[in-house]
């Protein structure tokens, strides 16, 4: 069965198309190299924000560690729906740890004091 894909590793947006061991329609390395990941195991970084304790109308923003497998975006969203940061948060803290054993944690991306 043929898959096909839009890269979204730059703006360009190649359509790959990815048929067992062939894949077509890329025009650098990386959209190779994100065609074979996708066609077997895709992976995302989640961007959110999480909110903070006694703020009503504050928000950190967040993001994962690394990139997780796209069928787990769901269980970690809820997760980080269910927690409220402390102030002061330091750009970079981990606000979750190993969210959900995946070995990849939730950080802020901006300092709040």
């Amino acid at each position: 069965m043929v898959q096909e894909l839009i890269c979204i590793v730059c703006p360009k947006g190649c359509h790959i198309k990815v048929d067992g061991e062939n894949i077509s329609g890329y025009t650098c390395l990386r959209g190779l190299s994100y065609a074979k990941q996708e066609s077997v195991n895709p992976l995302r970084t989640i961007t959110s924000t999480v909110l903070i304790e006694g703020e009503d109308n504050l928000v950190c923003p967040v993001k994962t560690s690394h990139e997780i497998p796209k069928k787990e975006i769901f269980n970690v969203m809820k997760v980080i729906n269910k927690i409220k940061a402390k102030r002061p948060i330091k750009m970079n803290e981990v606000l979750i740890k190993n969210v959900l054993n995946l070995g990849v944690d939730i950080i802020s991306t901006k300092e709040i004091l």
